[in-house]
């Protein structure tokens, strides 16, 4: 979790508040101000958090950890300036930096809230704890966020490098300003200070580290976004928290283990050789100080040397080897100064030592040091967040995620665990994903398509405690409402007794797993009815293509549920003894049979009920037609009825096989629309060896169409076990429109019914119609001979003309009423 992320994340997206004026002209100008200011701050925030900010920054930070010491090692002397100008410049960026975060990010540089601190105060009577109360005032009173002060620190860090700045106040860089300043500050102790201050600088790398995590995250989201992926779930406000909290700890962890002390070398110089000379001059007396001059040039590095308060008559400086470095040549710090003083410090030595080579050194071992620090905050970080990543903070964000997807589309995908893993883990994280999708798949099943708004709405409502909006204004939507009836149901019931959810489950199974194949929906269960839904948008319901062949796939459904109910009718009927005897006992060769009715209208979607006990469903006299037009299957004889309007949306394809029944005023609107059936005939027989044995084929000889709707009963799993049995796992093709043609059971089931009878009957309605009866009369009666007296619209047509006489009535209409 990176620091910028997470300063996002906690950014509040709520405007200050504002003083209300009496003005309203003022009080306007002061809103769109404020809008403009907040617009400016969003788009500052952006910029910070754009790529080539960050890695500017990254470049800037790095160079912040290695400059100095790259100087130092590689670099002469008259580099210095060049190496100034871009610490300057670095300097200034850290600056801004913190300066425009302080701007636009709202918790970034907290200030006291002494509103706040002055309440808890006055709760100090009621508190919990003394602990708890320390704790409350201490965060009312905070100042500066952790990441405000990181940066503010190592930002500071850098100004101990510039040459205007340093710990003894002096910028002197000639010998003598040298050794003014060093005797001023106790020589080497004020040495060992600056060190240490200098380790301040390690702080930078918790910034490197914060740009570079930023970055990474900010290139992984843009990469999955390009590639249409949604692999890694958005990064909870949890996850981000204890992150955060992880990497303030491994920081502060590193950064205390890292103050520590060097030693430095150090000499004393004996003025004993020289003190004699103030009293007594004599030869031998400086023999013996121009010894101990040439020993201590010879056995070290020493570069200057200078007597003060010495009234010998000597010279104040030494005599210095030309093969020695000069001051002048070397930076501040590759000269070490240490000063000696003798008789109440009135007379002192001074000597200058080059440790160039030192500082060198230190340099490469500085270089060295950061970059194993960085290994190390790396490290750290990998292994301190790891497992809580893994236990924690990926199982909630999955959580998170899981219940994103089911507010954005409750129905669109099966919410269960795909990892292996996860299912076998018994985590109390694991176990609360497992609920999440359990509850989403009751969900999905409880209020089905027409409560999937309701679903994702009240997910997606955030504000208060238990904010939940079931009821409110429906919406409206143009649909293909389909109703089915199971046959002779009350006479199953109280054959069956408690075994008939078993019998309406298992029909439920077949007609569900269709219409669900056929991108259709469930709605209500009624007992023995099933109301089922094809939406179809109103804006692109021209031809059939527009709407996905959604009457089509309507029709389809219900037909290939007979044809399944039909052959899986021991699956149906497998009951116990007692059950079994009573059905059979009172209806002889009892067959499990439905009525189907398909219309298509307009209905207002919604919640219906209280806050007690809501419904999905839908409200239209459009559903109520489906509903007679299954009813009114039984007058007709027919097995399906289609409305007009549905029928005008089916594929030339399936309207080929479809048989206009009658002309009628069903709304008793004065209108008359036509009424429809499509012949079924469920008697050819269709058995589950037939399945089997197409199964057992490797090789299928070539034929002109191809098998669809395979039904297969294979072992129990744990999603095909139930109470209901082995439940035979039925897949539909989507091969439309040319699956009238290449699905052989939907061919068998409709021959009976040849094209020579569809003409007779097609001229036999039409006849009807426009009230020539007699012809009417011939026609029905050839197609119900044909028929062999069984089919049922040539029955009720010609027992609506028997009880008029075969007469037309005056002003007949052209249509029944």
């Amino acid at each position: 979790m990176s620091t910028k992320q997470l300063e996002c994340s906690s950014r509040s997206d709520d405007s200050p508040h504002k003083p209300q004026h009496e003005d309203a002209d003022r009080s306007s100008s002061s809103k769109g101000s404020s809008h403009h200011g907040d617009d400016t701050r969003r788009i500052v925030s952006q910029i910070l958090d754009h790529n080539s900010t960050i890695t500017t920054m990254s470049l800037v930070t790095v160079y912040a950890l290695y400059g100095d010491d790259v100087r130092k090692l590689a670099f002469p002397p008259s580099a210095d300036v060049t190496f100034l100008t871009l610490s300057s410049l670095a300097f200034a960026f850290f600056a801004m930096e913190i300066t425009l975060l302080c701007w636009c990010r709202e918790k970034y540089l907290n200030l006291p809230d002494f509103e706040k601190a002055k309440n808890v105060i006055k709760g100090f009577a009621v508190r919990e704890s003394i602990s708890s109360w320390f704790n409350a005032l201490g965060k009312s009173l905070e100042v500066g966020s952790f990441y405000f002060w990181l940066d503010l620190i190592s930002t500071l860090s850098m100004a101990f490098e510039f040459p205007w700045i340093n710990v003894s106040g002096d910028m002197d860089s000639s010998v003598d300003g040298l050794i003014a300043g060093k005797a001023s500050m106790a020589g080497a102790s004020a040495a060992q200070k600056l060190k240490v201050i200098r380790m301040v600088r390690l702080v930078r790398l918790a910034k490197l580290y914060k740009y570079l995590s930023t970055k990474k995250s900010t290139k992984q989201i843009e990469q999955e976004k390009s590639d249409g992926i949604d692999l890694v779930p958005t990064e909870s406000h949890v996850g981000a928290e204890m992150s955060d909290r992880t990497t303030k700890k491994v920081i502060i962890g590193i950064l205390a283990d890292e103050v520590v002390y060097r030693n430095e070398f150090s000499m004393n110089m004996v003025l004993e050789n020289r003190l004699p000379l103030v009293n007594e001059f004599d030869q031998s007396s400086i023999e013996k100080l121009e010894f101990s001059e040439s020993l201590l040039l010879n056995s070290t590095d020493c570069i200057d040397i200078t007597y003060r308060g010495f009234d010998d008559g000597l010279p104040e400086k030494a005599v210095i080897p030309h093969d020695r470095a000069r001051p002048a040549d070397l930076r501040r710090e590759e000269m070490n100064v240490i000063s000696i003083s003798a008789m109440g410090r009135s007379r002192t030595m001074t000597s200058t030592f080059d440790i160039s080579e030192r500082v060198r050194e230190e340099a490469l071992l500085g270089i060295l040091l950061t970059s194993f620090i960085i290994v190390l905050l790396g490290l750290g970080m990998i292994s301190f967040t790891k497992d809580v990543r893994n236990l924690v903070i990926v199982p909630i964000e999955k959580m998170i995620q899981l219940v994103r997807e089911i507010s954005e589309n409750p129905l669109g995908k099966d919410f269960s665990l795909e990892d292996d893993k996860m299912q076998k883990d018994d985590m109390e994280t694991t176990v609360l994903i497992r609920t999440i999708s359990k509850i989403a798949g009751l969900m999905r099943v409880g209020f089905g398509e027409a409560g999937a708004d309701i679903i994702g709405k009240n997910l997606n409502i955030t504000t208060g405690a238990d904010a939940i909006n079931l009821l409110g204004n429906g919406r409206k939507i143009q649909s293909i409402f389909g109703f089915c009836d199971v046959r002779q149901f009350t006479d199953t019931t109280e054959c069956l007794q408690e075994e008939v959810m078993l019998f309406v489950n298992r029909i439920a199974h077949i007609l569900h797993s269709i219409v669900v194949q056929c991108d259709g929906a469930a709605n209500k269960n009624i007992g023995d009815a099933f109301l089922l839904t094809w939406k179809v948008n109103s804006n692109r319901a021209a031809s059939v293509k527009d709407h996905k062949y959604a009457a089509d796939k309507a029709l389809y459904s219900f037909i290939k549920t007979m044809i399944e109910m039909t052959r899986h009718e021991e699956f149906l009927c497998n009951f116990s003894s007692r059950a079994l005897s009573e059905l059979y006992e009172r209806m002889p060769g009892y067959k499990c049979r439905i009525g189907c009715g398909l219309h298509f209208g307009w209905a207002i979607e919604g919640a219906i009920g209280s806050s007690k006990k809501i419904d999905a469903s839908y409200i239209s006299p459009h559903v109520n037609m489906s509903e007679t037009l299954e009813s009114s299957t039984k007058e007709y004889g027919v097995s399906l009825l289609m409305s007009e309007p549905f029928y005008n949306l089916l594929s030339p394809e399936a309207a080929a096989d479809c048989r206009r029944v009658d002309f009628l005023d069903m709304d008793k609107s004065g209108k008359a629309s036509g009424l429809y059936t499509y012949d079924v005939d469920l008697n050819v027989g269709f058995t589950t060896e037939q399945q089997d044995s197409r199964k057992s084929i490797t090789k299928p000889a070539k034929r002109n169409f191809t098998l669809v709707g395979e039904v297969k009963k294979e072992a129990p799993t744990n999603s095909d076990k139930s109470d209901l049995g082995e439940l035979p796992v039925i897949k539909v093709s989507n091969n439309f429109p040319s699956i009238w043609k290449t699905d052989i059971d939907v061919v068998r089931v409709r021959s009976h019914f040849s094209k020579h009878q569809r003409s007779q009957w097609d001229a036999g309605i039409q006849a009807f119609i426009d009230g020539n009866w007699d012809a009417a009369k011939t026609n029905f009666e050839d197609v119900l001979k044909q028929s062999g007296n069984t089919d049922g619209p040539s029955q009720l047509m010609l027992s609506r003309m028997r009880g008029l006489n075969y007469t037309c009535p005056e002003n007949w209409p052209g249509y029944w009423r």
